[in-house]
């Protein structure tokens, strides 16, 4: 079921562009929002309560997306989608650096154990922000497109490159991370 759920999320700009293609945008924000829907109601009847109720709630700020769009009808508005999962991520991430830990922190923690080497921490709260600007960035981008370019553009943009840059983005991270805390485990 995550593989559905991965696979809808990553393909909603090539499902978007279909519908909005064919004239049907709507079905297809039905369908992804029954797609949504499906891991928390099963999650729910496995008992799961807690962890059902963060995939509903997240299933429903999608779907208030959807819903919206589908209301008002226009291309670029459902074309604003990635967008607004650019915002949520931004958010997420500097959420946690006013409150802290940093989100990266969490994830170091997690991976390597309470113990960071010298200098981490800072190094984490950084990496956060970069992680913040490029969604700032990325949801600007994508929200321009939605307006001024072409549906394929888009498509191409939202679907392959805003993927490659924050691959690129993390593959360059980590050789700077293992180059730079190479003598910290030690």
């Amino acid at each position: 079921m995550s593989t559905l759920l991965t696979s809808t999320t990553i393909g909603y700009p090539f499902l978007m562009s279909a519908g909005l293609a064919l004239g049907r945008p709507r079905l297809v924000a039905v369908v992804i929002g029954v797609v949504l829907l499906v891991p928390g109601a099963l999650a729910w009847r496995s008992g799961y309560r807690t962890e059902a109720l963060w995939r509903l709630a997240d299933a429903a700020l999608a779907m208030t997306f959807l819903v919206v769009a589908a209301i008002v009808n226009r291309g670029n508005v459902f074309r604003l989608g990635p967008a607004l999962a650019n915002v949520v991520m931004l958010f997420s991430f500097g959420r946690t650096l006013v409150w802290g830990p940093s989100i990266v922190e969490v994830i170091a923690r997690v991976r390597h154990g309470s113990q960071l080497p010298r200098g981490a921490e800072a190094y984490c709260r950084r990496l956060t922000l970069v992680w913040c600007i490029f969604f700032a960035l990325n949801a600007a981008f994508i929200a321009w497109l939605a307006f001024y370019a072409s549906l394929a553009w888009w498509t191409i943009y939202t679907g392959i490159v805003a993927y490659l840059l924050a691959g690129m983005l993390f593959v360059v991270e980590l050789a700077y991370r293992r180059r730079h805390f190479a003598n910290a485990a030690g």
